[in-house]
């Protein structure tokens, strides 16, 4: 019985030897995937951050070129408001000497706000230039 109880302590001994082997064994294992994962986080979070700085610089970029646009589209509403001004005044005035044009034809006086036709101003009015009126 001695033996055999020898015996059964040896193998329990044995198996527990391979089994903290196998426990270190495996600890080891974990200790490098976590130290593969901690590199690789560190990877992602480097990578991370250059893309927030590369957002960023995208952001910054679109808000320049949209005050660019926006100050073009301004410029673009001035310049579209002035020549329309422009048109209404060139509108009037051609309006203006077609209708002294008719009344000179009927009435033989020719006058456009206030001045002679012919260039002699009258109560110190300016005179549009335009077309010289037709005489009948």
């Amino acid at each position: 019985m001695e033996l055999s109880t020898d015996q059964a302590v040896e193998n329990a001994a044995l198996a527990g030897a391979a089994a903290v082997q196998k426990l270190v064994s495996e600890r080891n294992e974990l200790r490098t995937r976590l130290a593969a994962q901690e590199q690789e986080t560190a990877a992602y979070r480097a990578l991370n951050n250059e893309l927030r700085r590369r957002l960023l610089m995208v952001h910054q970029t679109f808000v320049e070129m949209a005050k660019g646009v926006v100050g073009d589209l301004e410029r673009f509403d001035a310049a579209l408001r002035e020549s329309a001004q422009d048109a209404h005044a060139t509108i009037e005035a051609r309006m203006q000497w077609e209708e002294a044009a008719v009344a000179s034809a009927q009435n033989g006086a020719p006058r456009v706000n206030g001045a002679h036709v012919n260039g002699a101003q009258a109560s110190g009015a300016h005179q549009p230039k335009g077309p010289a009126p037709i005489k009948p």
